[in-house]
């Protein structure tokens, strides 16, 4: 339901489809009234304020990141019959997202050996052409669906790129990483968990035979990094289990969530078409600011689970041991304590890097400066070729139905060389 001056803060629901399309209301309410909060009727307590957000994310001895899989739990109904698909692969292993010191560190430091700033920035020429190509595909003057037209085969390609996927396996990358996240932060029913569970099962089978053809012909990319990286300080070599998890991680984290921004910010820019005029005059100059305030207002990532290890103590709030705590990063991004007009899209923001988009602590993500790449390089080009972007009529403006993920389900714009008349 819809947060209205006669509700209770008890009332919110996280799953309830008007909150999922515009939570906003009620994170604004959560922050004023409750900014630790137990919704009692899904077992999870929400923290909304930015402070304790940042609190939570850097205590991560009493907020454990531990938890599981991102998602609810499956049914008992099919229980059995999707353990039966999962043992055909391999069982999931608790790497970045979901592990704890010191296993978190050992993870965490092997893939930093891969995915190294020089990896990133090697594949800026890459990201260019793909963007280009693309640019150069959107029709001039007429409406064009965005992100199936470019927001979303951007960051697809781009990781596909990095983990060496050839280019008639991109379909099936892309279904993978449709399945993968249509359980964060949202729901399935049983035959949609069961065609998940399959789902993954192919890919690990597909990955699997990939990191055996490195190991016996290594090649100049991320797989062979992943299976030697053990070699530079002779680590303990990561595991095929570990690895799929981490691809998998790679895959959500580089993809779907890029897809969130760059559609988001257009869908800001078609808004204020200002802020198109500043970047196509100024470019380099303007594109990271574009992209830091796109990452604070529309956060891709709302929200991160975490677990208490113990009994812990947050904003005067106790929160028993052993519960499962929803840090919502897009709550802590509008927080009226250190964001002003915080739900407006302002490039010029002084302070918009203060935001936790990209989570804190030893949990940030690793692949933001890729993220942070692929964003500025898709407006920046797609400014290059177009005086002006719009709104097209054709706008529902609906987002995909989870409260982890934040994104447009479809945006039609319209894109132009020359000037409106």
């Amino acid at each position: 339901m819809t947060a209205t001056p006669s509700s209770t803060v008890d009332e919110f629901d996280p799953l309830d489809p008007q909150t999922l399309q515009c939570p906003h209301h009620w994170h604004r309410r959560l922050r004023t009234e409750a900014p630790v909060h137990f919704a009692a009727e899904r077992g999870m307590w929400f923290v909304t304020a930015r402070d304790l957000v940042a609190e939570a994310l850097n205590d991560h001895a009493t907020f454990s990141s531990a938890f599981g899989l991102p998602q609810l739990p499956i049914p008992d109904s099919i229980k059995d019959e999707v353990a039966e698909i999962q043992a055909e692969g391999w069982p999931p292993v608790p790497t970045l997202l979901t592990a704890d010191p010191p296993e978190h560190h050992y993870y965490r430091r092997m893939l930093a050996k891969a995915f190294t700033p020089r990896f990133i920035a090697r594949l800026e020429p890459d990201i260019r052409a793909i963007a280009r190509e693309l640019v150069q595909a959107l029709p001039n003057g007429t409406a064009t669906e965005f992100v199936r037209g470019f927001a979303a085969p951007l960051p697809l390609r781009v990781i596909a790129k990095v983990l060496n996927v050839p280019g008639d396996r991109i379909d099936d990358f892309k279904r993978w990483s449709d399945q993968f996240t249509a359980t964060v932060g949202g729901q399935l029913d049983d035959a949609g968990l069961l065609e998940q569970a399959r789902n993954m099962v192919e890919f690990q089978k597909y990955f699997a035979a990939q990191l055996d053809d490195r190991r016996a012909d290594p090649q100049d990319d991320l797989l062979t990094g992943l299976v030697t990286a053990h070699n530079i300080d002779n680590d303990e070599p990561l595991g095929t289990g570990a690895i799929l998890n981490i691809i998998v991680q790679l895959l959500v984290a580089g993809n779907e969530t890029s897809t969130k921004l760059i559609a988001g910010v257009l869908h800001e820019l078609a808004r204020e078409p200002e802020h198109w005029d500043r970047l196509r005059a100024q470019p380099s100059e303007h594109s990271g600011n574009l992209i830091e305030e796109g990452l604070r207002l529309l956060s891709p990532v709302q929200s991160m689970f975490r677990i208490t290890k113990t009994e812990a103590e947050l904003g005067g709030y106790t929160i028993p041991s052993g519960q499962l705590v929803v840090l919502v990063f897009g709550s802590a991004n509008r927080d009226e304590q250190w964001f002003d007009n915080p739900d407006d899209f302002d490039p010029d923001r002084a302070n918009a890097k203060a935001h936790l988009a990209f989570g804190a602590g030893i949990h940030a993500c690793l692949g933001a400066p890729l993220a942070r790449l692929e964003s500025r390089v898709a407006v920046e080009e797609l400014a290059a070729r177009f005086a002006s972007v719009r709104l097209d009529e054709d706008n529902d403006f609906a987002y995909e139905p989870s409260f982890m993920l934040r994104g447009f389900r479809r945006l039609s714009l319209v894109f132009t060389e020359g000037r409106d008349t």
